[in-house]
């Protein structure tokens, strides 16, 4: 009795000097099985706005997935899990970013380093081959480099991230992706035939350019705005590509084609709402 006394005090002891943090006690958790959260992020910056966030904020994010035992995968693990030809482990996660800014390379792959995670980009090509816009676009040498280092980068469209006049008056816009547009030059709108040869010849373009900069082997889509058709979904399809990011929030299970993607990218999403939105869906 006294030894089994004595062995208890140590144990206690033992359990007042070298405390279990709550960071290991929720890294040991199991949330949700054979499912997977993706985020979704756009730009980094000092100054807050809109979809872009401080470093700061974006780091708060990164070390509650560490802490709180999430397990952040590749897209291309993902993708190999949504067509039933893979696993993933619990708690797990995909980290995406849309539109190709420099700021990726910037503020976030320092800070994802320091956790050992990995994240997909969704680029708009002619932004990266032009760099004809106020915010610099990640170039293809960056792009190269950080695929060495285990990021991926796949389409958001080669220029069709933009919004389009729908009728002669112009009060009426829409996404240029999932729209048939006015044409001023001819004073009507766009034919079917018109729309299907623009369409494709943009897939065509961002993902011939994606194959030949980065010799990618896997083919995916961040619809821009999250609008899309089935037109749209067809079109790609015949060009190889398989899965399709949208914003709508979810979680992913195997077998879908089209992703769910959760918006963390808010100057509003502080470190509470940050877990409450990962909670939301498990």
């Amino acid at each position: 009795m006294k030894m089994k006394a004595i062995a208890l005090l140590l144990v206690i002891a033992l359990a007042v000097v070298w405390p279990v943090s709550s960071s290991q006690l929720n890294a040991s958790s199991s949330y949700y099985k054979n499912k997977v959260i993706v985020l979704m992020y756009h730009h980094i910056d000092t100054k807050e706005s809109g979809a872009t966030i401080s470093p700061g904020r974006f780091g708060t994010h990164m070390k509650l997935l560490k802490d709180y035992g999430y397990n952040v995968i590749s897209v291309e693990q993902f993708a190999d899990f949504m067509q039933k030809k893979g696993t993933v482990p619990d708690n797990a996660v995909v980290i995406t970013f849309d539109d190709g800014y420099e700021s990726f390379n910037q503020y976030a792959v320092p800070i994802m380093k320091k956790y050992d995670f990995v994240a997909t980009h969704f680029i708009i090509g002619a932004s990266s081959d032009k760099q004809n816009v106020s915010t610099k676009h990640l170039s293809w040498d960056t792009m190269r480099k950080l695929k060495e280092e285990g990021f991926s980068f796949y389409s958001h469209t080669y220029d069709l991230h933009k919004y389009a006049e729908l009728n002669e008056s112009g009060s009426k816009k829409g996404p240029m992706l999932s729209n048939r547009i006015y044409l001023k030059d001819k004073k009507r709108l766009e034919t079917k035939a018109e729309y299907t040869a623009r369409v494709t010849n943009d897939i065509s373009l961002i993902e011939g350019k994606l194959k030949d900069e980065l010799d990618n082997k896997y083919q995916m889509i961040a619809f821009p705005f999250g609008s899309f058709n089935s037109t749209v979904k067809k079109l790609q399809k015949e060009q190889g590509v398989s899965l399709f990011f949208t914003t709508r929030p979810g979680i992913n299970k195997a077998g879908s084609d089209e992703v769910f993607r959760i918006n963390a990218g808010s100057p509003k999403i502080t470190a509470n709402k940050f877990l409450e939105s990962l909670r939301k869906f498990h």
